[in-house]
Order: C-alpha cells, then structure tokens, then sequence
C-alpha cells in the first residue's frame, strides 16, 4: 500500500488483521484478474500486442522503437504511476500535453484553429505527438479503440495465465503476493472491471462504501417498518425500541426541521428528512466500527446527498412560483428606488445564483471534511505510537508513548462519535433551510 491515506480510501475490498484473514494461492491463475494485470511480466507481455496493433493502426517504427523503453522508465519515475499498463501510458500522455496546451492557450492568444498544434509547434512532444494525431484520426481512434478493448478483455487474462510465464512465477513472487493480500477481503466484481483495489476499469464496480450504504438503508427499513406497523395499530407507545425510535423522529422533526421551515412544510417533507438525518447518521457511525469506515467520508456520497437536495429545492421552487417566479425569487427584494436597483439588483441576482450551487457544494464538502479530517487524526495519532521511530526507542519510552498514543485515540473516537451525529443533524438543518428558501419568498 503505497499510503496511509489508502486505509480510509474507498476500496474494493473490506481490510482486517492480516492474521484473521490469509491469502495461500499458490499460482497465477488463483490471483483476481485485476491482480494479475498489476504484475510486471504480465504488463510486459501485454505491451508486445498493443504495438503490434500501433503497427497495423499505421504508426510508424521510428515512433515505436523507444515507446517501451520510456514507458518502463516512466513507471518507475513515480510511485503515482506504478502498475499503469502501455495503453494507459499513452492516454494520460496525451491527456497532459492537452492540458498544457490549454493552459498556454490561455496565455497566449493565437488565432489557430486548433489550440494543441499550435502548443506543439513552439513546444514540441515528439514522443507523444504521434499518437495525439492517432486519437484526432476518426479511423484511426475507432481501431486503437479495438486494440485496448482487447488487451483489456478478460480472455486477454486468461490467454496470459496459459501460457509458460504465467506458470513460472516463482515461489518468491507468489509468497509476497499473498502476504500483500493479507487482510483483504476482496469484494466479487460481477458488473464491473477493476483497474486495480481503488480505482475501476469498466463497468459498475461494487466498493466497500457501497456495501456499507446499503446495509445502513436495510437497517433503516427493517426499522421503521417496524415502527410504522406499529404506529399504524393506534396503541400508545410500549417498549424502549418503540420510544427511542418515535422520540428519535419526533426530535429530528421539532428541532431540526421545523426551526429550518416551519411547521406547515416540515410534516410535508418529514419522510425525506428524517430518511436524510438517519441515513447520514448511519454511514457517520459505520466509521466508528473497526474495519469499516464512513461512506460519508467519500465525496461521491456527500455530493450525490447535495445534489438530491438541490434538485428537490429546484423543483419544488418552481413548482411553488413557476420558472420565472423561482428565478426572480433567488433575488431579495430590497425596496430600493428604481436608480439602485437598475444595477444593484442584477448585480445581486447573479451573486444569488452562483451562491445557489456553491452553497450546495458546500454542504457536501462540510460534511466530507468533517468525517475525513476526523478519520485522520485519529490515524495519525494512533500511528504516533506504532510508528517505526516509536518503535527503535527503549521499552519504557515506547511504552509511554504507545499508552499517549492509544489514550489520545480513545478520547478522540468519543469525539468523533459525536461528531457523527453534529453532521447528520447540521447536514439535515440546512437542506430544510435551502428547501424552505426555495418555496417562499425572501
């Protein structure tokens, strides 16, 4: 694991102990298929067809003789590029030399057509110029398209894993494998294709923070459906499940939402916002539980959880005024006589509708940060105590530190637990502000 930051990262896998939890595979062909990829001698092997396909694509040998060669050193120039296959190479190539010429572009005005040749002839890349032109050749990109599409197919793996390299791993090589899978409980990818344990290839792939989302919605619905069913009976309430989980609700709707609203619109929107409250608060309190951590410590999760509330403020706003209503509405009104507001109100307006969507952004980084920033203290400080340097001191001084370290750990996770129900009730708090906003008039 080339990071720390990695063992709070989004991953593909679930990590525990290495010792609950051993890989014993004992050849090739026994590694995940993403694994396999990853390996030296496969990408190798893998590089021979992918410039015999350049070859039949009409690139020329001039351009190819060295592109393995500045592939190799390439990898190994940076940690950060490690295990990228040659086709990924050229890709992200391209891609940089792309943003250059964007950001010379900008610098420097010209009146070409094409930004990048311009780039290109002040500031040549002859080593990836070839295939920039490939990519800009509809023929030519549809049949490189065809290359990668192979060499990243699954029966590319397994034509590799019969033949006599993959067989010759050597038992060095097999053992350190393993010991780096120790741990890991590799999630089944049956809809996707994984790049490697963090990042996905092609497809839909099932992550550990996908897992987690949906056990705390499963959670929820076996709850309130029992709360539901027995609220529908008209009894009073009788037993400490049934009162946490009413007084629970009827908290989350006195003092979070109507304050945010109102009364009227909070019974309306209650079934969104207490489903928003205990959703959030669930994924909070999955980071609490070893060897999970919070899917809300992800920004896809708390930016997908903004976006739902920007998209109901959109459409109840303009269900409530109509397009033109809700956009004349972003506006206070100000009671300024007609010379002002000639330019203060347009002026106002758009830095209302920018505030409309980085308001939400906000929201969502808020509440990553929260969550993230707490997961890394906590790892830092605990890691004062295992560290290396901890460890070549003498029994007596690791001991105090170690002991600092775990005693500053537990205070801290007390911290974070309630930090965990602070953010699902501030999240909650101002989306019922930005909803009530949308539907009535400053």
């Amino acid at each position: 694991m080339a990071s720390d930051i990695l063992h709070i990262k989004d991953s593909y896998y679930f990590e525990i102990p290495k010792f609950m939890w051993q890989s014993h595979r004992e050849k090739a062909s026994d590694f995940p298929d993403w694994f396999v990829r990853l390996d030296d001698d496969y990408q190798a092997w893998e590089a021979d067809p992918i410039l015999v396909g350049l070859t039949e694509i009409g690139v020329s040998g001039d351009d190819l003789a060295p592109l393995k060669a500045r592939w190799l050193a390439w990898q190994h120039a940076d940690h950060k590029n490690a295990a990228w296959p040659l086709d990924g190479y050229l890709e992200r190539q391209s891609e940089v030399v792309s943003k250059e010429a964007s950001a010379w572009a900008k610098k420097n005005p010209t009146e070409a057509n094409d930004p990048l040749k311009a780039f290109l002839a002040v500031n040549p890349r002859p080593e990836i110029e070839w295939f920039i032109q490939l990519q800009k050749d509809p023929s030519q990109a549809a049949k490189w398209t065809e290359v990668k599409a192979k060499v990243n197919s699954e029966s590319h793996v397994k034509e590799y894993l019969n033949t006599a390299l993959a067989k010759d791993w050597s038992k060095e090589k097999i053992f350190a494998y393993n010991r780096s899978l120790d741990g890991k409980i590799l999630i089944p990818q049956p809809f996707g294709v994984p790049r490697n344990a963090y990042e996905a290839e092609s497809g839909l792939c099932i992550s550990k923070y996908m897992i987690l989302e949906v056990a705390v919605a499963l959670i929820m619905l076996f709850l309130f459906n029992w709360l539901a069913k027995r609220i529908a009976t008209g009894a009073a309430p009788t037993g400490k499940r049934w009162n946490l989980l009413e007084g629970a609700v009827q908290v989350v709707r006195d003092h979070v939402v109507v304050p945010a609203m109102g009364e009227e619109d909070a019974d309306k929107f209650m079934p969104f916002f207490w489903t928003l409250f205990f959703f959030i608060l669930g994924c909070n309190l999955m980071g609490m539980i070893p060897w999970l951590g919070s899917p809300t410590a992800s920004f896809s999760v708390t930016a997908a959880l903004a976006l739902v509330v920007f998209a109901i403020g959109l459409v109840m706003g303009v269900k409530t005024f109509g397009v033109a209503g809700y956009l004349k509405n972003i506006c206070p009104s100000l009671g300024l006589p007609w010379y002002l507001a000639l330019w203060v109100i347009p002026l106002l307006w758009l830095i209302e509708f920018a505030s409309l969507f980085i308001k939400h952004l906000v929201l969502s980084v808020r509440l990553l940060m929260n969550m993230g920033a707490g997961h890394l203290v906590l790892l830092g400080i605990l890691g004062i105590g295992i560290s290396a340097q901890a460890a070549s001191m003498s029994s007596v001084g690791w001991g105090s530190v170690a002991t600092i370290s775990v005693l500053g750990t537990t205070a801290l996770s007390v911290l974070e637990l309630f930090v965990a129900f602070l953010q699902a009730y501030v999240f909650t708090f101002l989306s019922a502000m930005f909803i009530g906003s949308s539907m009535h008039h400053h």
